[in-house]
């Protein structure tokens, strides 16, 4: 067995002595902060609150604090008074300190109350004038705009006492800012607008762009409300800078609809300056999602900075630093609120984009016109509206000669067999283009045919090559739209472009010396005779086509041009409704039916003259 000397242990009951001491005070205090303090003496409430107050532990105090409000509205007592007096401007500071940590608003909501108390109960205290300062503060946070505007009316009133205590221009020019705020959110524009035209004088004057941008934000979207858009132009340049105010959504949208405005009154150039403005919901959250990250980052490194620093900080310093803290928290809060706001408001950035193209095209910008139109539908190819997108960028490209495009653009929405909108108007464009292009590279073979060197006889090649595809494709689009125009269920405005593609394709027979061609294509002819179940003169549902006459006509025109003249007189007949016997034909598009024996085209060579 070990023996341990008498002093050791005497040492070590006074060791056990002190550290139950010591637990017994920690147990104590513990339960003192657990306790409720609506169950506590209230020597024993006041205790505690100075007790945190000196360790700058404002939130800790603010609970206690509350409790004494409650005792001072029930018992009046001097002694809790002058408590309250002393630190009740700091319960409110403390409630600040808990959202900024916290996040929480109910802090906010509490903020406020506390301040509102401490000004009401004291207004003779110095701080009377920051605690509303502060409410106001809060009260914006939280959106509760109508009694903010009555607090800032207030604090601003010349015949209050208030506006005179306030010494600082940043403090003045923030009440100004709020009031601002208040009415704009609210749109109350017959209180607003003094107080947007005031803030932008304090701004001005304070030389603070960011609220000067706001003022004139406001403005801009009261004068778009009230229908005063003229008023709007001598504040633009002031939009233009990268500022806060610039990427409200609000300001945004109404730029927007006061472009659209001028653009109803044909003032297009003017609308010009409110679309180049304008940014899109997109950009909106880009910003503000950025704005939220660095905003949180910055107050997450001041609030670390002042739990490790606070105990040896300067009162004024750790004042002012605490302050900013707040400020950094409610910042983040309406940066928050326009981030939520933007990304539940639908996207308008297609219809902004639209605009731009349509106005662009309106004053004749005719190159930015086709290439807003072209990343439109490149862009937004599963928009409900797409199909006017790649149509509007197909006839810019037209509008601006860009051939290549066109024909993208073109074949592009042929393919798509459900968009019937604007086919006729594509295919007569695109057949156009093919025939146009086809004459380019068939002049190109036909200049070269004849040259002695390899490169430019190959190139000769090419470009025949090349004539006779785009030939095809000419044909083979005119087919295609003839055959949907005639086919079940088409309607006379699925055929009124026939004539005209029956007109442009005989303009290219007969360019190109394809009588053959035509004669088999429009009147049935194969190896010299006519065949009554072909062509598109002996087709039924050609019959009633409007564009019957132009094949009669050129069927027989081409007729005329191999020599075989008695077999046009029928052709040529039922464009002037009468038969060959010079009689009127009740239906003149059955003339082929109708016609005696004798009258049937003539079998032939083709080389019979008259």
């Amino acid at each position: 067995m070990l023996f341990l000397p008498l002093t050791t242990i005497n040492q070590t009951f006074d060791f056990i002595r002190c550290a139950s001491m010591l637990l017994l005070a920690c147990l104590v205090v513990s339960l003192c902060n657990a306790q409720n303090p609506a169950d506590m003496p209230l020597r024993q409430v006041i205790s505690q609150a100075q007790a945190m107050i000196a360790n700058n532990d404002f939130a800790g105090a603010s609970p206690y604090l509350d409790e004494l409000e409650v005792r001072f509205e029930d018992e009046k007592d001097p002694a809790v008074a002058k408590i309250l007096q002393q630190f009740g401007f700091v319960r409110g500071i403390g409630y600040l300190q808990s959202f900024g940590k916290t996040g929480n608003q109910k802090f906010l909501g509490k903020a406020a109350s506390a301040f509102g108390f401490f000004a009401e109960k004291f207004p003779e205290d110095p701080k009377a004038v920051m605690a509303l300062q502060r409410r106001t503060d809060c009260l914006r946070a939280l959106h509760e705009w109508e009694e903010a505007a009555r607090v800032i009316e207030t604090l601003l009133d010349p015949a209050k006492p208030y506006k005179k205590q306030i010494l600082k221009r940043s403090e003045l020019l923030n009440l100004y800012f709020g009031r601002a705020q208040c009415y704009h959110i609210k749109q109350n524009w017959v209180k607003g607008e003094p107080a947007f035209r005031e803030l932008l004088k304090y701004a001005d004057l304070a030389k603070d762009e960011d609220r000067a941008a706001y003022a004139v934000s406001c403005l801009t979207e009261m004068f778009v409300e009230k229908k005063r858009i003229d008023e709007i132009f001598p504040f633009l340049p002031r939009l233009s800078m990268d500022t806060p105010a610039r990427y409200d959504l609000r300001l945004n949208i109404n730029l927007m609809k006061g472009a659209a405005d001028l653009t109803a009154k044909e003032r297009h150039v003017e609308a010009s300056l409110f679309f180049s403005l304008t940014m899109t919901t997109e950009e909106i959250i880009v910003y503000y999602t950025d704005r939220e990250k660095r905003l949180q980052t910055e107050l997450s490194q001041l609030d670390q900075f002042l739990a490790l620093k606070a105990s040896v900080m300067p009162r004024r310093r750790l004042a002012i630093l605490k302050d900013k803290s707040n400020d950094l928290a409610m910042k983040l809060t309406n940066a928050k609120g326009q981030l939520a706001m933007a990304q539940k408001t639908p996207s308008f950035t297609t219809t902004l984009r639209w605009k731009k193209a349509d106005n662009f095209q309106a004053t004749k910008r005719d190159w930015e016109s086709f290439w807003s139109f072209y990343w439109l539908y490149k862009d937004f190819p599963k928009h409900k509206e797409v199909e006017n997108f790649i149509y509007a960028a197909f006839a810019s490209a037209n509008t601006v000669k860009h051939r290549e495009k066109s024909i993208e653009l073109g074949e592009e929405y042929l393919k798509n067999t459900k968009w019937m909108t604007f086919r006729p108007d594509v295919t007569f464009i695109m057949a156009n283009a093919y025939r146009l292009e086809a004459e380019t590279q068939r002049k190109i073979a036909e200049r070269l045919k004849d040259a002695i060197s390899t490169s430019e006889r190959d190139m000769a090649t090419k470009a025949s090559e090349k004539s006779k595809n785009y030939y095809d494709r000419f044909f083979d689009l005119c087919d295609s739209y003839l055959e949907l125009a005639h086919a079940d269920g088409s309607t006379e405005k699925d055929r009124k472009y026939a004539r005209d593609f029956v007109s442009l394709m005989g303009t290219v027979y007969f360019e190109t010396k394809r009588h053959d061609d035509l004669l088999e294509k429009f009147a049935g002819f194969e190896n010299g005779v006519m065949n009554p179940a072909k062509g598109y003169v002996n087709r039924p549902e050609f019959r009633n086509s409007p564009a019957m006459p132009s094949v009669h006509y050129m069927s027989g025109l081409a007729l005329t041009m191999v020599g075989r003249f008695e077999e046009a007189k029928p052709l040529l007949g039922a464009v002037l409704g009468v038969n060959v016997k010079g009689l009127p034909l009740e239906d003149p598009n059955q003339v082929l039916d109708e016609a005696e024996p004798d009258d049937q085209p003539l079998e032939g060579d083709g080389n019979e003259t008259e």
